[in-house]
């Protein structure tokens, strides 16, 4: 285990949020590997948070809460490097849940938040449902679908969770997607100024721009069909400004994340 290594959290809201088109922009600044495989999420923070709510809900007394941290979190961050040689390692996941925990069991290392505009993230999980199993609420889903009724329900209970997940965002550092996307030159600096990369802005926005992942906000879905192989970018789609063939569709997950958008900027 090198002295200098460092673990990377990349964490999204939800699926769909342009997560592992994220990591592979990092991989430009980091050469990072991702633990333990290119395409894991790791819910490691959702087990950090199950351990400290049965922690802190069944054991009292602060010396036997410290004696469980020695048992179960004294060598986790060593047990983690211990499984790369690289200088930096990346664990993600597509939730918050638990999130809060990871500064405080990883204080030296990199949290990130990964944001993308709400609307556009649940238009792609729309757009990736098939609704084929037979059942009285798909055939609801299905009716009120192309209505807009199924979408604006669907978005606001969305919108609720993600709300009720979300972080103290001051101890992390938020990346949005778009600025990724359209390859923002301030981030861009940032993010070579806090991994230490001697690329030039010109280099690192050409292999973006080479990027090929796994990443639906590039492609129109078929229902999740072979979504785990690696598609091109096309000139066609733009996964920043999305929008759905039905406009009452449109509308609905727009009026359902309104909250949302409204707490990550993006209106």
């Amino acid at each position: 285990m090198d002295q200098d290594q460092k673990i990377i959290f990349l964490n999204s809201y939800l699926p769909r949020t342009g997560h592992n088109f994220a990591a592979e922009v990092l991989k430009i600044f980091t050469d990072h590997e991702v633990l333990p495989h290119n395409r894991s999420e790791t819910r490691l923070s959702t087990i950090l948070d199950q351990y400290f709510k049965f922690r802190n809900q069944k054991v009292r007394h602060h010396t036997d809460q410290h004696f469980l941290n020695d048992i179960f979190l004294k060598e986790v961050r060593s047990n983690i490097l211990k499984k790369s040689t690289r200088r930096y390692i990346m664990i993600k996941d597509t939730s918050l849940v638990g999130v809060d925990w990871l500064p405080i069991v990883f204080p030296n290392d990199h949290h990130i938040v990964l944001v993308r505009d709400p609307k556009n993230v649940f238009l792609s999980l729309l757009k990736g449902m098939t609704l084929k199993k037979h059942s009285i609420r798909n055939r609801l889903k299905k009716i009120t679908k192309p209505l807009g009724i199924y979408p604006y329900t669907y978005s606001k209970k969305l919108s609720q969770l993600v709300l009720s997940q979300l972080p103290d965002l001051s101890n992390h550092k938020i990346i949005r997607y778009e600025a990724l996307v359209q390859k923002e030159e301030q981030v861009l600096k940032e993010l070579k100024s806090q991994f230490g990369c001697t690329k030039s802005i010109g280099q690192i926005k050409v292999e973006i721009d080479s990027i090929q992942v796994i990443n639906s906000s590039f492609f129109k879905e078929t229902g999740g069909k072979k979504i785990w192989d690696l598609k091109p970018r096309t000139s066609k789609f733009d996964p920043v400004n999305r929008k759905s063939e039905n406009v009452l569709i449109q509308k609905g997950v727009e009026l359902g994340s309104k909250k949302l958008r409204k707490k990550l900027n993006y209106i």
